[in-house]
């Protein structure tokens, strides 16, 4: 028989009710400000329980894909986390209808939670082939809220992990979101530049942007890099104001 997420669905609600921890519950719209539905399960369950669908009913990544067009618009944080978990970042091979795939479900994005997993599918595929970086850098550009452009940061962490000389495409990103003020897109920045391999690029990236970004995301930004390049960076700045 044929997957459909309409008879999974049921018995999952289910067993995620019955992994409801209430005091992180309780933290959820503290730590996750912008979040909307949720029941309070840890991330840890929430992945066991994943790995256990796949298993239990042999789910490929069509089928989690299938899962998550259901469960995005439903906002619920469990149900999307699960699918996101189930598709782990596998998605290098997917065609190029992916990327409408991944800007629909941005659309439901309302926490940092499950934007910055969102990210884990996106910036492999991007990996895959970097003239779909057009992709995140819409998002940046145009997206509808600050969860899809922070997204399009996050997105460029991933786009780094997936292997050695992305570093120029993914600046290409974020240098739509340096003036950014929102302390959600900062803070994805400033990892997003931290989290690219080739220093150099960056060093040269940030010495444009020293005298017209703040001092903290400056700061932020290059904490990863030679004491000497802090050095020159923080020099730039100075000089500029």
């Amino acid at each position: 028989m044929a997957f459909t997420p309409e008879t999974l669905i049921p018995s999952l609600r289910e067993r995620i009710h019955a992994l409801i921890d209430a005091e992180y519950a309780a933290s959820l719209p503290t730590t996750m400000p912008g979040m909307t539905v949720y029941d309070g399960v840890r991330v840890p369950e929430l992945r066991d329980l994943a790995g256990s669908l796949r298993r239990e009913q042999e789910l490929k990544i069509p089928d989690w894909i299938l899962y998550l067009n259901h469960v995005f618009p439903t906002h619920h944080r469990e149900l999307i986390l699960v699918g996101l978990y189930g598709l782990d970042g596998r998605t290098g091979d997917l065609d190029d209808l992916f990327g409408e795939k991944l800007s629909g479900w941005a659309r439901h994005l309302d926490n940092w939670e499950t934007t910055d997993n969102l990210a884990i599918a996106a910036g492999p595929w991007v990996a895959d082939d970097l003239s779909r970086i057009g992709y995140l850098e819409s998002w940046a550009v145009r997206g509808e809220s600050l969860w899809k452009k922070r997204l399009a940061a996050a997105s460029t962490v991933y786009l780094a992990r997936a292997g050695k000389g992305n570093t120029h495409a993914s600046l290409r990103v974020l240098r739509h979101l340096m003036t950014a003020e929102q302390p959600e897109i900062k803070k994805a920045v400033g990892w997003a530049i931290r989290s690219q391999d080739d220093d150099e690029a960056v060093e040269r990236f940030l010495a444009w942007w020293a005298p017209r970004i703040s001092r903290g995301l400056l700061t932020d930004c290059a904490k990863k890099l030679p004491e000497e390049s802090r050095e020159r960076l923080q020099q730039l700045a100075h000089e500029e104001t």
